[in-house]
């Protein structure tokens, strides 16, 4: 795979979230008219914090580091529900709070509240990234839920059509991406829980168009991490959907499709056998709903399952989804693992 002009052979990687250190907690950035922070303490434990988990992700050997989504509340089963509020609640025409949300695990939550045309503002991930930035001279990927996971999470009040709120809310996403471009991001990423969407409403091709508007003319690598879901360690959907997804995610404008694997099995894998030539394949080889480490050849075998379909140069190892439900020494196990069994495939292809 081609990262910032170099060529690396089976790039790893984490999905995106990570377990946050002790001393972080609660809230960490502003929202609507409020500071990008919401004290001066808070965004000095915040940029530690992310030092930290990109230092623990280079000892453990990734290529690809991220910030590990450290800004999201995830104390409780409830607080987790910022990953839905975090764009929404800076962006022009939403605010807070509607009806709980509809999708599956996620009902615990309440819907931000669509009220007017959906705009983009302000930046949103530019202390994320710059915290980043200021942690490592790895390439880093930023990544965050979709345009399309948003607007099925709304109290739709405004449009009165799911399409062209979604469009717009994608419209807005476009922006922010491409403020993140212009500040040096090197891969951004969006989780789409696609699975859910074709299962319930079938499939209906808008749901790409939504994520080439997203990715309209950025530069940056683009990634799409298909989600089966992940809240408290509880899959939103539990069979696998190749047969749905394929091929119609092939569509998307997208650099790297990301699938789970560990989780369920290989079984996706049979129906990728047209796979674009034009798209890398992230696979992930590590099971984020379970405690219990993999061995490395765990990890080997499931990347040279998929050098069956998939040809090594155009793979990127991966977890299967984020680490956040995981204690840190879990998921520096994880992570280490991951880099071992793709070094044992790197030596057996130098052979």
């Amino acid at each position: 795979m081609l990262i910032n002009g170099q060529e690396i052979l089976l790039p790893t990687t984490m999905v995106g979230s990570y377990p946050r250190p002790h001393w972080l907690s609660g809230r960490v950035f502003g929202e609507f008219d409020e500071p990008d922070f919401i004290d001066y303490l808070t965004k000095e434990y915040y940029e530690d914090a992310v030092k930290l988990c990109i230092k623990e992700q280079e000892d453990a050997g990734l290529d690809i580091v991220t910030d590990g989504h450290l800004y999201l509340e995830s104390e409780t089963a409830y607080e987790y529900g910022q990953a839905i509020h975090l764009m929404a609640h800076r962006f022009v025409g939403m605010k807070r709070f509607g009806e709980p949300v509809e999708i599956g695990p996620y009902r615990k939550f309440y819907a931000p509240i669509v009220y007017d045309k959906v705009r983009w503002n302000r930046p949103i991930l530019e202390p994320v990234l710059e915290a980043a930035k200021s942690a490592t001279k790895k390439p880093i990927k930023i990544a965050c839920q979709g345009p399309l996971f948003l607007a099925f999470c709304s109290t739709d009040r405004y449009y009165s059509d799911i399409k062209s709120l979604a469009l717009d809310i994608a419209h807005a996403y476009n922006e922010e991406f491409k403020d993140l471009t212009r500040r040096g991001v090197d891969l951004i990423q969006i989780n789409e829980p696609l699975t859910f969407y074709v299962e319930n409403l079938g499939a209906k091709y808008w749901f790409v168009d939504v994520i080439n508007t997203a990715f309209d003319g950025i530069e940056a690598y683009k990634v799409w991490h298909i989600c089966y879901g992940n809240q408290g360690g509880s899959p939103g959907i539990t069979k696998t959907q190749g047969n749905i997804m394929f091929p119609f995610a092939y569509d998307a404008n997208v650099d790297q499709i990301h699938i789970e694997l560990k989780s369920r099995g290989l079984d996706d894998l049979k129906y990728l056998k047209d796979y674009p030539k034009d798209k890398d394949l992230g696979i992930g080889t590590i099971d984020a709903k379970t405690l219990v480490a993999e061995t490395p050849e765990e990890v080997a075998n499931i990347i040279r399952e998929t050098s069956k379909v998939i040809p090594l140069d155009r793979i990127c190892v991966s977890t299967d989804c984020g680490l956040l439900n995981l204690k840190r020494e879990q998921a520096r196990s994880k992570l280490r693992a991951l880099v071992a069994g793709t070094k044992i495939v790197r030596a057996e292809v130098v052979k």
